[in-house]
């Protein structure tokens, strides 16, 4: 009578074993139903650069400083020297480069950029609240400034040169990534804060 008893239970053991698997089979099922459905994305986002488009604006940017230095102090375009306002342009390229550096360690060492770049967030504090590109910014107001240091009038066309430049560029890669990886926050972020210029809206 014991022994009868044990098989029953050993029967009713096996058969909720059965039924659970029959459970956990349909639940992988509609699982998988669900994900070719609704097509989720099974693998973790693909990591922003970087660096993005950072180290090909500034290679060309301060080539074209440098080579604008040299130029702008050849026999051919020292007409381009203005003596009267030397002393002028010498404190706006000074004030410039003092930007430059500000702007730099303010977006490098209190915003901790890299921190953001490694987890994937968008950051908008900080010096990031004022522009969208605060290291590129840096670049361009840095040559701009030695630029005017160096005074020839001739060469005060290349930061024009590197503002359209920096835009195209970033149109067509930092920003279409940035909208691709996240939507309607890096929009609304776009409304709200310049491109380069670290001035609000």
């Amino acid at each position: 009578m014991e022994k009868n008893s044990m098989e029953t239970k050993l029967k009713n053991v096996m058969a909720t074993d059965r039924k659970y698997e029959d459970i956990d089979d349909d639940l992988e099922q509609e699982l998988e139903d669900e994900f070719s459905k609704n097509k989720v994305v099974k693998v973790a986002a693909k990591p922003l650069p970087t660096y993005g488009a950072g180290p090909f604006f500034g290679v060309v940017a301060i080539a074209l400083t440098v080579l604008g230095v040299i130029f702008g102090h050849t026999e051919a375009l020292e007409n381009g020297i203005s003596e009267t306002f030397r002393i002028p342009y010498i404190v706006l390229g000074a004030i410039l480069i003092f930007a430059a550096a500000l702007i730099w360690t303010r977006a490098v060492f209190d915003t901790n950029i890299d921190s953001y770049i490694d987890s994937g967030r968008l950051c908008t504090t900080g010096i990031y609240a004022f522009t969208r590109n605060p290291i590129y910014a840096a670049i361009l107001f840095a040559c701009t400034g030695v630029l005017f240091i160096s005074g020839n009038v001739y060469m005060y066309a290349l930061p024009i040169i590197f503002w359209l430049f920096l835009t195209v560029l970033l149109q067509n890669t930092e920003e279409k990534w940035l909208t691709e990886r996240f939507g309607n926050e890096y929009k609304e972020y776009m409304q709200r804060v310049n491109r380069v210029i670290p001035f609000k809206k």
